[in-house]
């Protein structure tokens, strides 16, 4: 599942979630939206957050193939 998404269904703001998992708000707003792919400490900690309805593998970003 998205972070979006999971945000979404647990009605929960994104400055909300950043507080929760100690980050700023700006960082995690770049991962729910993309523009940015967490380390892996800060993925397990997501995940950890959401109880494991967003996976690590959820937050990689898709990579533009080389032609």
């Amino acid at each position: 599942m998205k972070l979006i998404d999971h945000l979404k269904a647990v009605e929960k703001t994104v400055a909300a979630f950043a507080e929760q998992i100690g980050e700023s708000e700006n960082t995690v707003r770049k991962i729910v939206y993309g523009q940015r792919q967490p380390s892996l400490p800060l993925a397990v900690k997501i995940a950890a957050a959401t109880k494991g309805a967003v996976t690590e593998a959820d937050l990689i970003l898709p990579t533009a193939n080389a032609a």
